[in-house]
């Protein structure tokens, strides 16, 4: 019946070995602590004790925290609980050992509430860490359930928030040291995606007003992957960035001839102003595609229309052609009447795909108000019609939807550290043109000509000119 102190090691007087006692990564929620009880680290300690606190409804204070050693006690030590544990970081194992342990409380905590005060956001980031990794983008209210059914305690929106933020580093990376790693991961991007390219601007750092020559702030961010045989159609797009910093991410988007959507182009910027997308629009034609008579489709925001009436841009006819997004013009149109009704009918008037038909229904529409007249009026019908999309430019798109779609697609990627939001769209644009490249070379392989959505539209096309009968046969003049 040795004393445990004879089992010391005189090396590390600090660590003690318990015979019997070594029962290592065994502790699971809901269980107590013991003494020999290893964890991986000092944080795995500390989450261990804060969760053992709050199954109890206790609390504890830390008496000593250092590099190797972290102690804590019970508050109500001075009313005689002697509730009490030390764990240090093993230098044999590099694992963190508990080496004293005072049982149960022997207090009661007399004051019980809806959240705990160990139940802090670090803690809550290592419950939630597989549901952001899943979906970044996740509700804060559902961290706040997952939580309340987990734990029983109720936690507040700004410390479920918080909790997301620090999820999100624990598994993206850190933000600041995001933007440091950014140039290098761009680089490696280009060197492993040929035809790639990036634009990262920077700015001069300033501290209030003295610039510090030897750091430099991040401005804007362009990177783009590719637009051989697509159509000669570019939808652009702007949304908001979540997170700890805040901007707007920039997409373009077009369409292969099989009508699949391809990601175009990105930026990352400070908002959507006028220098802005003239940035972006003059980067697309800079260093995407120099072709004319593209279609250019957008969603009638100010700044774009301001930018592309710029000539030095190089959207302007015989390059571009400019088309509106029939839903975003709907919305203004309900915004200026507050009619849902009306609104819906001018959507359908967009599609109309015949002048004498479009001119028709669009006298009827017009005469339910003279203000409806003249705000229909001051929009060229060539922008927002398919009656007069003369060739075709809009290749049936009256709606900036194959952006949104990009949008929806990449909604995750807005609430990630900027490098993170960049790897994020190459991985999946990379596995996106994996997959289309290898369907269009079997289609290749085994012959084909035609992409598949033009030969069903052909045979759909045949079969119904097969079943058009004559209503009345065409009179030819005797003069022809």
């Amino acid at each position: 019946n040795l004393p445990h102190y004879t089992n010391i090691n005189w090396n590390h007087p600090d660590e003690e070995d318990i015979p019997g006692m070594d029962l290592r990564n065994t502790w699971s929620i809901g269980q107590d602590l013991y003494v020999g009880l290893e964890f991986e680290n000092k944080d795995a300690v500390k989450n261990a004790v804060k969760q053992n606190a709050m199954r109890m409804h206790q609390s504890f204070y830390v008496v000593e925290s250092k590099k190797t050693k972290w102690v804590v006690r019970c508050p109500n030590a001075h009313d005689g609980c002697g509730w009490y544990m030390r764990a240090i970081e093993s230098k044999r194992s590099d694992k963190w050992k508990v080496t004293q342990w005072g049982g149960r409380h022997t207090c009661l905590n007399m004051s019980l509430s809806q959240d705990h005060a160990k139940l802090d956001s670090e803690l809550i980031a290592t419950f939630i860490q597989g549901m952001v990794n899943q979906d970044p983008s996740i509700k804060i209210s559902l961290i706040q359930e997952r939580i309340t059914s987990q734990t029983g305690f109720k936690i507040s929106y700004r410390k479920a928030w918080m909790a997301k933020q620090k999820a999100i580093v624990n598994i993206f990376g850190d933000w600041e040291e995001s933007y440091a790693y950014l140039p290098r991961w761009l680089q490696y991007m280009k060197e492993i995606a040929p035809g790639s390219f990036y634009d990262l601007c920077h700015d001069e750092f300033f501290v209030g007003n003295r610039c510090h020559r030897g750091y430099r702030q991040f401005h804007r961010l362009f990177w783009t992957f590719a637009f051989n045989f697509c159509k000669p159609l570019i939808q652009v797009d702007g949304t908001h960035l979540y997170g700890k910093y805040l901007g707007t991410l920039l997409i373009a988007t077009t369409q292969d001839g099989n009508n699949n959507v391809l990601p175009l182009a990105f930026a990352v910027v400070e908002g959507e102003t006028l220098l802005v997308w003239s940035w972006f629009l003059s980067h697309l034609r800079l260093h995407v595609t120099n072709k004319e008579g593209i279609s250019l489709i957008f969603d009638r925001h100010r700044s774009i229309k301001s930018a592309i009436d710029n000539e030095a841009i190089g959207w302007r006819p015989p390059y571009a052609y400019h088309k509106y997004c029939i839903r975003h013009i709907a919305s203004n149109f309900n915004t200026r009447f507050k009619d849902v009704k009306l609104k819906q009918k001018f959507v359908k008037l967009g599609y109309i795909p015949c002048k004498h038909i479009f001119e028709r229904n669009l006298q009827k529409f017009c005469e339910s108000s003279p203000d409806v007249e003249r705000w229909i009026g001051a929009i060229s019908k060539d922008k927002w019609s398919m009656a007069y999309d003369a060739d075709g430019r809009r290749y049936g798109h009256m709606t900036t939807n194959l952006s949104e779609c990009v949008n929806k697609i990449l909604k995750d990627c807005r609430n990630l550290p900027i490098t993170a939001q960049v790897r994020s769209t190459y991985t999946r644009c990379a596995e996106y043109f994996s997959n289309r490249g290898s369907r269009a070379l079997a289609d290749v392989s085994s012959g084909k000509v035609f992409v598949s959505k033009l030969v069903e539209a052909l045979q759909k096309n045949q079969e119904e000119a097969c079943s058009h009968q004559v209503c009345s046969p065409l009179r030819i003049s005797s003069n022809t």
